[in-house]
């Protein structure tokens, strides 16, 4: 299994890289290229904001998932 520190290492590699393929298709000139365009726009640009929110609020989305459930429906 997984620690946190090393999910975050590849959650901040992957951001990197996805960035600089952003960085590469804006100034290489081929968005022009609807395939490329698509990729960027429906591929690339999710996984960047999903990477980053996670990175961002990483102790707090796990804090979020570790919760144990309420016991209140068997009290009575």
């Amino acid at each position: 299994m997984l620690n946190q520190a090393r999910v975050r290492t590849i959650l901040r590699w992957g951001h990197i890289l996805e960035g600089m393929f952003l960085v590469a298709y804006v100034y290489s000139g081929s968005h022009t290229n609807p395939v490329l365009t698509n990729i960027a726009r429906f591929v690339v640009m999710p996984l960047i904001v999903a990477s980053g929110l996670w990175l961002w609020q990483q102790g707090r989305i796990v804090r979020w998932t570790r919760r144990t459930p309420s016991r209140t429906s068997e009290a009575t």
